[in-house]
Order: C-alpha cells, then structure tokens, then sequence
C-alpha cells in the first residue's frame, strides 16, 4: 500500500496467478450472478462472501455459491479473508463503495460507467494508485472474440483507410421502469442510455479506431418518467480524423451494432460483438442496382454475456497476482464517461465540446 501499482509486459500478465483471489460481491442481482457465473470454475478467483441489503438475496446467493454473507458492508470491508471487491451496484453508489473499499485495502472491479461525474472517477482513480490497488472497469465488449477479429482486420488494412463510423444500442427498458426506480432519478442515472448502453460502445469504438477529439449532439427525455433522458444522437470525431454517429435510447426495439466504413469496405459489428459481417463496395452505379455482398466473418473467442466476463475478472485477478494494470482500468472507464458527459453537455448547451 502506498505505492503505485507496477506495469509489467503484457506477456507477464497471462501467468496463471499462485492462487485464487477471494472476493466478495454485493447487491447480486441478474448481472452480479452472471459475473459469478462466469468464474465459477475459473482457478484464478474464489466467491468469498455477500453483503445485500435484502437478507434474503444473501442467503439464496449463499446457498447457490457458497461463502458467507456479512451484516454490513464494513463488516465484510473489514474480512482480512477477503482480497477483492466487485460491484455490480446502482451508479450513484460506484464512488462512495469504491472509495470505501480502496481505503480499507481491497482491490475493485467496479461496472460501467465507473462513476456518476469525471471528478469522482479521477479520484477513484488517484485513490487506486495512492493505495497500491487495482481497480478494473466492466466494459467487457472490447474482450469478445468479434471486437478481436475486428480489432485485426483493421490493424491487417482489409477495409483500408477509416472514413466514418455509425451505431445504435437501444432496449425497451423505460417500460420496466417505476418513476420510484433510481434509474429515474437524474442525481442518480444522469445519462440514462447514455450511462446504461452507450458507455459500452463508445469503448468498443475507441478500442477500434481511437480516441475521441469531440462530440456535439441532442438528448431527450420526451418519453421519459422523468427529466432522466430516454434518448439522444450525438455526432464524434476522433483524433485520426474519423467521423461517427451513434444513437442509443430506452423506448423502442433492441439494436445493437456499429458499422465502420473504410474505402476498401465496410464491417458491421453486432449484437455486442456476437457477430461480424464484411460488406463489399460497390461503385455509384451498380450500388443503385445490385445488393452489395454480404459475409458472415468468422472469429473465435469470448462471448459478451458470459466468457468475455470470466476474461475480465481473470485479468483483474492476474493483475492483483502479478501487478500490472487491467486491460480496462480506470483510465479507460474515465475517458468512455469524458464523452458521455460531453455528449450531455454539448445537448444542454448547443455547442461542440472538446474532450480533455
């Protein structure tokens, strides 16, 4: 504690760790079982312990996993048995549970966004690196075989030079939600799909193709319950030079995909990285005419609901064993949440917002 964690080789970090990390979950609702789930059999972490606010989701966690369910969060804080925390938790509670956790000397993975502002994901941050301590960000998509396959297709030159971008990730989930529901309150869920789907894929797209320079663009909440927005556009251009669109909302049919295009062709990424089609180029005249080829690319490697979550805790747990920083760590989860907060702020004030 005290000292900064270390950077090692990237070779380095795939040494099966001496033995498992033991962590402890809290609030293991539908995604917390499905990160349990997916480290069940894995050698490199051990289910340690719960702590739920309802009595009842501890005990059933407990019987379903094993390890002990603790009174209260400083209870289990305070379990020198256990090494790691991970918090599939609201948003609004990402900062103060982290920053509890760093302190009392506990590795984090925290889910996406790492936090509700800049400001408390940079010191998080500052905290993780203050007390030695990894804290590893759940943005898992970059980790599925398809991102993968992309990531080389692009780096091999097969859609030649990037010209532009475009994507959309949306669900019906305002209808499953109460106005009493958190993802409701805006002190709360400030970004609404911004915070619960965009963030994944403004990852995957600067994994892709780089960092983002700036955005402009438009938020709603006209189908809202409350002033939480339901929807928004918003127009990236990256450093390179790229140019992107993406629209992500709460109200309508799932869709899940991004589309990158370069002037040798073009790559649909969808359903979160669950598969990849290269489409050909046709010049103006026969695109008029004809339908363009489309192929199914075939890859191999983690899938985002389940392998690709064992692939991310398996790096936290490496990095706790041998040092080093996780592939998504706080640096990467502060710069996917720089952007969905200049998306909300360029909407509020009708202008570009430079990204720092």
């Amino acid at each position: 504690a005290g000292l900064p964690v270390p950077i090692i080789r990237k070779s380095e970090r795939n040494i099966m760790p001496e033995r498992p990390v033991t962590f402890a979950v809290l609030s293991p609702a539908r995604w917390a079982r499905l990160l349990m789930d997916s480290v069940a059999d894995s050698p490199m972490l051990e289910f340690g312990g719960v702590w739920s606010r309802s009595e009842r989701n501890c005990n059933e966690t407990v019987a379903a996993y094993g390890g002990r369910a603790y009174e209260s969060y400083e209870a289990l804080l305070a379990d020198e048995a256990i090494e790691a925390v991970v918090l599939p938790t609201p948003h609004f509670l990402h900062y103060p549970q982290t920053m509890a956790a760093l302190e009392a000397g506990k590795h984090v993975f925290v889910e996406k966004p790492i936090a509700n502002t800049v400001e408390e994901a940079a010191a998080m941050h500052a905290k993780s690196r203050e007390c030695g301590l990894v804290l590893s960000v759940g943005l898992q998509l970059r980790r599925t075989g398809g991102a993968r396959k992309a990531k080389a297709m692009i780096e091999g030159g097969e859609l030649g030079e990037l010209a532009v971008v475009r994507g959309a990730l949306g669900a019906t989930l305002v209808p499953q939600y109460s106005k009493d529901d958190w993802e409701q309150v805006p002190e709360k869920c400030p970004g609404g799909p911004l915070d619960n789907l965009a963030v994944h894929y403004i990852d995957v797209m600067q994994y892709l193709i780089g960092p983002v320079r700036r955005v402009c663009g438009f938020t709603s909440d006209r189908m809202s319950l409350s002033s939480v927005p339901s929807m928004a556009t918003f127009a990236l251009e990256f450093e390179n030079g790229v140019l992107g669109t993406f629209t992500t909302h709460q109200v309508s049919a799932y869709v899940s995909e991004v589309s990158i295009y370069g002037d040798k062709g073009v790559l649909h990424f969808k359903r979160a990285g669950q598969e990849l089609l290269f489409q050909e180029i046709l010049d103006p005249v026969r695109a008029k005419h004809m339908t363009p080829s489309i192929e199914t690319v075939a890859f191999e490697g983690p899938h985002p609901h389940s392998t690709a979550l064992t692939a991310e805790l398996e790096d936290f747990a490496r990095c706790i064993r041998n040092g080093g920083q996780p592939e998504v760590g706080a640096p990467e989860g502060i710069i996917s949440l720089k952007v969905i907060r200049a998306v909300m702020e360029a909407a509020a004030s009708g202008r570009t917002v430079e990204i720092d």
